[in-house]
This record gives C-alpha cells, sequence and structure tokens, in this order.
C-alpha cells in the first residue's frame, strides 16, 4: 500500500506541506515578537503580509496532496482518512493567518498597549507573553511536522511524535489561561475595545496549536490504519 509510485509522491506533497504550514507559524512567531516585543507596527504589517504569502503556498500544497489521491494514491479505504488529515493540516494554516490579521484589524491597539505600560510597568512582562505563547506554538507545530514526516515509514515515531503535540498544546494552553487572567487584572489601564481585541487574539493564537493537536489525533488514528 506504501510503497507504489503514487503513494511516494503522496507522501513527498504532504511531507513539503507539513513543512510549509510551519514555515506559516514561524514567520507568525516573527510577527507576534514585531508586533508585542519590538512594537514596531511597519515591520509586523510587512511580515503579515510574509504570513499570508506563506498561507497561500501551503494551500497549494493541500490541493496537490488531494489531487493525487484523486489519481487513485493508497487503496479507496485510506484515502477519505489521508484527504481529511490533509484539511486539518490546513486549518492550522488558515487559523495562524486569522490570527495575524486579528491583531492588525485595529491600528490604535499598540498605542493601547504602550499607553497603559506607561500606567503600570507590569504591562510590559504581560505583552511579551504573547511573543513566548507564539514561540511555543510554533515548537508544537515543528514536532507535529516531524510526525507527518515520520508516517512514511516509523508509524513508531509518528505516534509518539502526536502524543508529543498533545503536550506542548498542553502547555500553550496555560500560558494563555494565565494570560487572560492578567488581561482582566489589567483592564482598568486598557480601554474596553482594547480588551476584546486582546483576548481574541490569545483565544486565536490559542487556537492554533489547538488545530494542531486535532490534526495529531488525526495522525494516531491514521497511523493505526496504516499498520492494519
Amino acid at each position: 500500500m506504501l510503497g507504489g509510485k503514487l503513494e511516494t509522491e503522496a507522501f513527498k506533497i504532504l511531507k513539503n506541506n507539513a513543512k510549509a504550514v510551519y514555515d506559516v507559524v514561524k514567520k507568525f512567531e516573527e510577527f507576534m515578537n514585531a508586533y508585542f516585543v519590538e512594537e514596531n507596527l511597519d515591520k509586523a504589517e510587512q511580515l503579515g503580509r510574509e504570513v499570508s504569502s506563506l498561507e497561500t503556498k501551503a494551500d497549494k500544497g493541500r490541493r496537490d496532496f488531494l489531487a493525487v489521491l484523486h489519481k487513485g494514491a493508497f487503496l479507496p479505504a485510506f484515502r477519505g482518512d489521508l484527504a481529511w488529515l490533509a484539511e486539518r493540516l490546513d486549518r492550522v494554516a488558515d487559523t495562524t493567518e486569522g490570527a495575524m490579521r486579528a491583531v492588525l484589524l485595529r491600528k490604535q491597539l499598540l498605542q493601547a498597549i504602550k499607553k497603559a505600560e506607561k500606567r503600570s510597568r507590569r504591562v510590559r512582562e504581560w505583552r511579551q507573553r504573547f511573543s513566548k505563547m507564539a514561540q511555543l506554538t510554533t515548537q508544537t507545530v515543528e514536532v507535529l511536522k516531524e510526525a507527518v514526516e515520520a508516517l512514511e515509514k516509523d508509524i513508531d515515531t509518528a505516534l509518539r511524535k502526536a502524543k508529543d503535540v498533545d503536550s506542548l498544546e498542553h502547555e500553550v494552553d496555560l500560558i494563555e489561561q494565565e494570560t487572560v487572567n492578567d488581561l482582566y487584572e489589567l483592564e482598568k489601564l486598557l480601554d474596553p475595545l482594547s480588551v476584546v481585541q486582546l483576548a481574541d487574539i490569545l483565544r486565536r493564537t490559542g487556537n492554533i496549536s489547538d488545530r494542531a493537536e486535532d490534526m495529531s489525533d488525526s495522525i494516531a488514528i491514521l497511523a493505526m490504519t496504516l499498520t492494519m
């Protein structure tokens, strides 16, 4: 089932697509650092455009993989699971781009954060957690990429990596919850719209690792299917 020409081509495309999705998330990490640590809006906007460009590339990889499936790669019983796997991988990139757009949605947000920081030094440490959260999200998706790469020839490694994704996703959740809790403690320093937007950004950023965890579950199911 795994040794045919079309199957080999399909796995190559899937692995390349996993790398493309990782590149989207890595660029998002750079974007979040530019915005929340460097507080450089111009740089963040440029990196945001790069995130969108990389997401377009990743979406093409998904379509290429599905095209090979339609040509007859793999037995019919497996194609549905593989197509679903590719769709879930694509959701990681889509969710990342959506989080980036949420940050840039309102130009006044960065100014509101800077104003709050003048009133309390705690805001500086707090805002930098956005970058830390993005960094851990990148690590999560990197392990997801490694799980996809192992699927073709090393099912045990794929399963181990999938479990590692779950553990990393939990760490992201903890940072998200801590940062949300502190946001509402700092609420009096920010205007209501900024509080709502920042909470939304945290949720959307957390959703990236949630989507990675969704895919890791699919990998675990597919790994068991491939060994049947």
